[in-house]
């Protein structure tokens, strides 16, 4: 049996943090070890709980320039994927996610099923 994929989410949204969790657990082989709600809080729970990938909202309120935060990210914790997520249209967020040089996007709204095989895929392709 393959490992379960730890998971680190950060939005400023309760009820997304919520549905995440939900979803990626769904299935057995995804657990969500840190929910956060900013930049900095996120680099903490990093340094706490290490995930395998981090679902990263493109827009908190104390992350003025995201590509700042994506950098600390990668210097800190190189093994980490990052997948960018927004409520912006497909076409804007994909420009964002090369633009910060993340592992890949996905939009809020993704079905779940989607979203549980883009995080599979991404932590595959990192391994």
């Amino acid at each position: 049996m393959a490992e379960t994929i730890r998971v680190a989410v950060c939005d400023d949204a309760r009820a997304v943090k919520f549905f995440l969790r939900t979803v990626l657990e769904e299935e057995g082989d995804m657990k969500v070890v840190s929910t956060t709600s900013g930049g900095q809080e996120a680099l903490v729970a990093l340094d706490l709980n290490p995930a395998d990938i981090l679902l990263l909202d493109l827009l908190l309120p104390d992350v003025p320039e995201p590509a700042d935060l994506v950098r600390e990210i990668r210097e800190r914790w190189p093994h980490t994927a990052i997948l960018l997520m927004s409520n912006l249209s497909p076409s804007q967020l994909e420009k964002e996610a090369e633009r910060l040089g993340t592992d890949g996007w996905t939009p809020k709204a993704h079905k779940p099923e989607r979203l549980r095989q883009s995080v599979r895929d991404i932590v595959a392709a990192r391994a």
